[in-house]
């Protein structure tokens, strides 16, 4: 379910917006996406309202950020942070899932994490690997390498691991395992969960 080789796998489509008469797409790189939706501030608006807002204001410094971040430069300016409706994007389908993976929100080590991996069953232990949201966007976004499922490829990894902690060497991260490997990970619905706001 990931993109073609070469093409950027985007965590989500945003749904057109009629601004004074003409129709936007907003389009966002990932790691922008990441940081509004973590960005909370006292005072919110909603994104349709803050959208329109920057576009109203000139929407300045687009041509020299870029759209997603001349957006993040005008909220930073106004002191606002979004808030957030399911009705504002469609996710990416690899997300799509009934029960996608999720964070208990008593778990320390997940604090900041915006991705969920689903666990895996490694010497009969049931095992959550959690993984920085910088590599996850790095491993969706992998465009060379041999297809591997990416559950296999976290149950490869975690069993590698439990030995290296038995032999007290050092880990390589996952991303950088599954990159010296030369895999290119396939994600599944259900295997991944992506926290939105």
């Amino acid at each position: 379910m990931n993109n073609k080789a070469g093409e950027p796998f985007k965590l989500l489509q945003f749904r057109p917006l009629w601004i004074e008469g003409r129709s936007f797409t907003p389009e966002f790189t990932n790691s922008s996406i990441l940081y509004l939706f973590k960005r909370k501030l006292p005072k919110s608006v909603c994104f349709r309202r803050a959208y329109t807002g920057w576009r109203a204001s000139g929407a300045r410094e687009e041509r020299e950020l870029g759209e997603s971040r001349a957006f993040i430069r005008w909220l930073q300016k106004h002191h606002l942070s979004v808030e957030w409706s399911q009705k504002d994007f469609n996710l990416h389908p690899v997300f799509n899932h009934p029960q996608p993976p999720q964070h208990d929100p008593e778990d320390e080590i997940s604090r900041g994490l915006s991705f969920a991996i689903q666990p895996v069953w490694v010497q009969e232990r049931k095992i959550k690997l959690y993984v920085k949201d910088e590599d996850i966007l790095g491993l969706i976004n992998m465009a060379h390498g041999e297809d591997e499922d990416f559950l296999s490829l976290v149950a490869r990894y975690v069993a590698y691991r439990l030995n290296w902690e038995k032999w007290r060497a050092p880990a390589p991260t996952f991303y950088d395992w599954v990159l010296a490997q030369g895999r290119r990970p396939l994600l599944a619905p259900g295997q991944i969960g992506f926290l939105t706001p």
